[in-house]
């Protein structure tokens, strides 16, 4: 037996007005939307069963935003790591490699 896909929706008419149902499949029965209370109008209940079955095939995607904490202290040592690089320079240079070009580094005693 095969079973093909097919989203039908149907309104129900309850007392106090109608309930919106649908079926993804041919071979399944008719299911009311969990937790409504009924429509006043029979469009309403066929917009809210559209809207029930869209959100169950295509899930909200959820993603949370963490900061980012420099557990193994990567950062720091980056930065020391370009200081010593740069210190390093200074001493065999007697400049700093900025961009492809030698900056001299002057000192002044205060």
């Amino acid at each position: 037996m095969t079973t093909s896909f097919l989203p039908e929706y149907n309104a129900v008419p309850v007392r106090g007005g109608y309930r919106g149902s649908y079926r993804l499949f041919d071979s399944q029965p008719f299911r009311f939307i969990p937790g409504c209370e009924p429509y006043p109008t029979a469009g309403q209940a066929l917009t809210a069963a559209k809207e029930y079955v869209r959100l169950r095939l295509n899930p909200p995607i959820r993603g949370e935003v963490t900061e980012a904490k420099d557990v193994l202290g990567l950062a720091a040592w980056h930065v020391e790591k370009a200081a010593q690089r740069a210190a390093e320079q200074e001493q065999a240079l007697g400049a700093i490699i900025v961009k492809g070009r030698q900056v001299k580094v002057e000192r002044r005693r205060a």
